[in-house]
């Protein structure tokens, strides 16, 4: 694998407490190339109790940031001093380009929505005319509400200038950006092609300014992270098995080709264990179609070792019914 380190480090945003990726293409990576495939758990603003189709940003376990930091394919970047250091490094004509496509997004979003609104509206009116429910009443003024007059602040109607259209005919109709100055007409809105113009001048090279290592690293308990670093040099993709009562799920390929073979619990060379939970996840993991793996590092003093210096053993339990 260190052959297919990339020319430029992963960023691992360090994030209170927790280890994220958030760029899709080192993601497609370490899944490839490092086995490792993280927790995915964002989501929208507008469906926060969804659970099932989660996004960006992809949580790290600790053992798979530490093995990243010292394999050299990533570096931990304290966000809160990254953000922090990126806005006092924006320049006053950064800040006005930033707040000026906030402006032009914020117009986006208002005509979209006064366009669906419109074509809900044109659809009601169609099914209450083929319905014979359409009953046509006298035509009154409009009353302009608050609402309407915010609208007309943030667009500008058409004036006797402006209804000539692109084309100059006079048949041509639309509305106007009042940030930007860009008009839309009929056809354009209706085919959702809302450009955002670039300010006139672009973002300033201090805000693309690369994020400095962090000074701390992530530090599991060593044996478990021995136990992750062997199995995970196996070819095994490793994931939290916190659902499973355990502290891996080892898969012997892709989780999504591949039903996961163990659940992992690492121990100290003379941890102790009871007998309850010997024969518990042993019933536990054959109960899920799993073996249960115990793993640890072996006697300090032993003479063979590792390259490393450290020699994994492990053992699994099969609950087999006898009785």
């Amino acid at each position: 694998m260190a052959d297919d380190i990339p020319k430029s480090r992963i960023c691992v945003n360090y994030v209170a407490g927790r280890y994220l990726v958030y760029d899709v293409n080192d993601i497609a990576y370490l899944r490839t190339t490092w086995h490792m495939c993280g927790t995915l758990f964002g989501t929208l603003p507008q469906a926060q109790q969804q659970n099932i189709f989660l996004g960006l940003p992809l949580e790290l376990m600790q053992e798979e940031a530490r093995l990243l930091v010292d394999q050299r394919v990533a570096m931990i970047v304290d966000d809160s001093l990254a953000h922090r250091d990126a806005v006092e490094a924006l320049s006053e004509t950064d800040k006005a380009d930033i707040f000026a496509l906030k402006i032009q997004e914020q117009d986006k979003l208002m005509l979209a929505s006064r366009e669906e609104s419109m074509k809900r509206k044109q659809a009601a009116i169609e099914n209450a005319k083929a319905s014979g429910k359409w009953k046509t009443k006298p035509a009154k003024a409009p009353e302009v509400s608050t609402n309407q007059a915010e609208e007309s602040s943030l667009f500008a109607s058409t004036s006797d200038t402006g209804t000539e259209g692109a084309g100059g005919d006079g048949s041509g109709s639309g509305v106007e950006l009042a940030s930007t100055g860009q008009r839309i007409t009929p056809d354009d809105s209706n085919q959702r092609q809302y450009i955002i113009p670039m300010a006139s001048s672009t973002i300033g090279p201090h805000s693309l300014r690369l994020p400095q290592e962090a000074e701390h690293a992530p530090s599991p308990p060593e044996a478990r992270f021995q136990v992750y670093r062997y199995l995970q040099s196996l070819g095994y993709f490793m994931s939290p098995g916190l659902r499973f009562g355990c502290q891996f799920v080892a898969y012997p390929g892709d989780p999504l080709r591949f039903h996961s073979h163990f659940l992992v619990k690492s121990l100290q060379w003379d941890e102790e264990l009871s007998i309850l939970d010997l024969v518990g996840g042993g019933r536990l993991g054959t109960g899920v179609k799993k073996a249960w793996m115990i793993a640890g590092l072996e006697q300090p003093d032993t003479e063979a070792r590792e390259p490393e210096g450290h020699s994994v053993r492990t053992f699994c339990v099969e609950w087999a019914g006898f009785g």
